[in-house]
């Protein structure tokens, strides 16, 4: 696997400690050099889902729609890995898949709980080490590198021209191309 490949993802949760909240969605793109590869989207239904209003109120989730058409935990991680092999060869890596996404330590959380949630374990797949893009921003902004006023998302997909249609914005698959898009940006801006 080339060394500069990643995985970036995101997730749309019940709420936002893992602990207690159910992931309701995964969505991730390759990415290799500033370039977006495949991509891998999938709605997962909790045996027990766990949810408060106010997320629900971010991501649109319905739950009704969810229970019917989302997939078990087990069966979204044996597709997942199935798109990871696919795009970073056979399971495990000797150094797990690096992962990046945008205050990724929260995604990384709720991708932990949905393994935990199976037979599956997170440490034989992934790399311990992530990459992530608020970090980045912040990096960035504290060197004079940019002018924003936070290292939020909004802030950095509006400075960078980064759009998302309406109704794939929160949503994990389109947060994460975006994220994808952002971290290219942000290459770019210091060739």
């Amino acid at each position: 696997m080339p060394s500069n490949r990643l995985l970036v993802f995101d997730t749309e949760t019940g709420g936002l400690d893992p602990v207690k909240y159910s992931i309701l969605s995964l969505g991730a793109v390759v990415w290799e050099d500033g370039r977006l590869g495949d991509k891998f989207n999938i709605f997962v239904a909790e045996p027990q889902p766990a949810v408060e209003a106010v997320a629900l109120s971010v991501n649109h989730i319905d739950m009704d729609w969810l229970r019917q058409n989302g997939v078990s935990p087990d069966e979204a991680v044996k597709r997942f890995h199935l798109f990871l092999e696919k795009n970073f060869g056979s399971l495990p890596l000797k150094e797990g898949i690096p992962v990046a996404g945008h205050n990724v330590n929260f995604d990384v959380g709720f991708l932990k709980r949905l393994y935990s949630l199976t037979t599956y374990n997170y440490d034989e797949i992934f790399s311990h080490r992530v990459l992530d893009t608020a970090g980045i921003l912040r990096f960035l902004i504290i060197c004079g590198k940019l002018k924003l006023s936070s290292a939020s998302s909004n802030a950095a997909f509006e400075h960078f021209n980064i759009s998302i249609d309406q109704g794939e914005r929160h949503t994990a698959l389109g947060d994460a191309i975006a994220t994808a898009e952002l971290l290219t940006c942000m290459m770019e801006l210091v060739k």
